[in-house]
């Protein structure tokens, strides 16, 4: 069984992955994550997520917000 902590933090480390990629604060890539839907998709699919290296994570969140109208790319 997932542990609630455990998509927590990830879903936190993830964040400061993608705030250091595009180098934003912690905050900005939490809104726009957050805006955009990919919090929600890093909750979700966890499972399969957390199996993956963080650089193809957020190439993977990028790509999706993208698709919700998000201007980074």
């Amino acid at each position: 069984m997932i542990h609630p902590n455990d998509i927590a933090e990830y879903i936190i480390i993830l964040i400061a992955a993608f705030a250091h990629r595009y180098a934003l604060s912690e905050s900005a890539a939490y809104s726009y994550l957050k805006q955009y839907g990919g919090i929600s998709l890093a909750h979700d699919y966890y499972d399969v997520m957390h199996t993956q290296s963080f650089d193809d994570m957020v190439d993977s969140l990028v790509t999706y917000c993208h698709r919700k109208g998000g201007s980074i790319q």
